[in-house]
């Protein structure tokens, strides 16, 4: 069953008990918008506790991993009997020996779990693949989708009404003009209009006020000083983010984001492809050019995938899954930054 990231909540409550509508053994969230993505996973986690799921196993697809995690979990019998969540990260492709461990957990999956799996939007070769099928026969396929500079105004407009304000005319077009079709820093404008609209009305001054105050101070405008390679700016920033109560699995998913992006930019430019068109496929607006071009050129392909690897560890470690003694997450995202505005580090950085 196909089922879309904004729906997969409602239905889910519509699922169980009395109803008609089973539970899905499988729910495979998919898409590149990683916001939305981890938005719909809250909706399903809520929705799944409310219906009796009080335990929640997570894992991370990386290197070496153990796919009897995940066959065997199955086949142990919870501590208290309860019925379970099992999150299941992928954050790039399954590989052989994961399309295999998923085919088979889907022919014989436990009667009191179900197994959540998130992973980057699926290309049309992957969704006729047998395992995707397999999870299609017992779960769902959930789809998320990339919001086009085109549709961002309609996703923009909507998100505004769904958080009960009332936008006077111009405020869609402005707010589409200064955010240039960032979903996670558009996300965090509209949070913060909540706050500050008197009645939910949202005026062309409000907005234009929101947005200069916090231009120099928002997430993304630590990747940019990051890209920049203007390290003081980015330490004003990450004072000011930590000091408001952000939280850091937000900005390491913008840096991670980024860095992923310019890796693969950056390897591409040096096999020759066209800058032009890179940008143009990439979605490099004219006014973030400059950026990305400064970024591009300080930093070779191989640190680009260091710092990769870097941002991957760390992405683990916000999220829980990695244990690390090199200090805080806001140090840790501090040293990440120096790193990326092509700072020398004052010390080693153990990842």
């Amino acid at each position: 069953m196909r089922v879309t990231l904004e729906e997969v909540a409602q239905r889910l409550k519509a699922c169980g008990g009395d109803s008609k509508s089973p539970l899905p053994k499988v729910i495979l969230l998919n898409g590149n918008e990683p916001l939305l993505v981890e938005e719909a996973l809250d909706g399903v986690r809520q929705v799944l506790k409310q219906q009796g799921f009080d335990e929640r196993l997570k894992y991370q697809l990386e290197t070496g991993f153990d796919w009897n995690k995940l066959t065997g979990v199955g086949q142990a019998m919870s501590l208290f009997a309860e019925r379970r969540v099992i999150e299941f990260r992928v954050p790039k492709a399954l590989g052989a020996p994961g399309t295999k461990a998923i085919t088979e957990y889907c022919q014989n999956p436990p009667d009191d779990d179900i197994l959540v799996v998130m992973m980057p939007a699926l290309d049309k070769r992957q969704r006729a693949a047998k395992w995707v099928k397999a999870v299609e026969s017992v779960g769902w396929l959930v789809d998320g989708y990339d919001i086009s500079l085109q549709q961002f105004p309609a996703w923009l407009k909507k998100r505004l009404q769904t958080r009960s304000l009332r936008v006077e005319a111009g405020v869609v077009e402005l707010m589409t003009e200064q955010l240039e079709g960032n979903v996670l820093a558009a996300a965090q404008e509209v949070d913060k209009l909540q706050v500050l609209a008197k009645d939910g009305a949202v005026t062309l001054k409000l907005v234009t006020e929101s947005l200069a105050d916090q231009a120099r101070f928002d997430v993304y405008a630590l990747t940019d000083g990051c890209l920049i390679g203007d390290f003081n700016r980015v330490l004003r920033i990450k004072s000011r983010l930590q000091s408001e109560g952000v939280e850091p699995v937000i900005v390491v998913w913008a840096l991670v984001r980024e860095i992923r992006l310019l890796a693969s930019m950056s390897s591409a430019l040096q096999q020759g492809q066209n800058k032009g068109l890179l940008f143009k496929q990439n979605r490099i607006w004219n006014k973030r050019e400059p950026v990305v071009n400064a970024a591009l050129a300080r930093l070779s392909p191989r640190m680009w995938y260091q710092l990769l690897e870097q941002a991957a560890h760390l992405d683990q470690t916000v999220k829980g899954q990695r244990y690390s003694e090199v200090g805080s997450l806001w140090y840790q995202i501090e040293q990440l930054c120096c790193r990326l505005c092509g700072v020398k580090l004052a010390s080693t950085v153990n990842v």
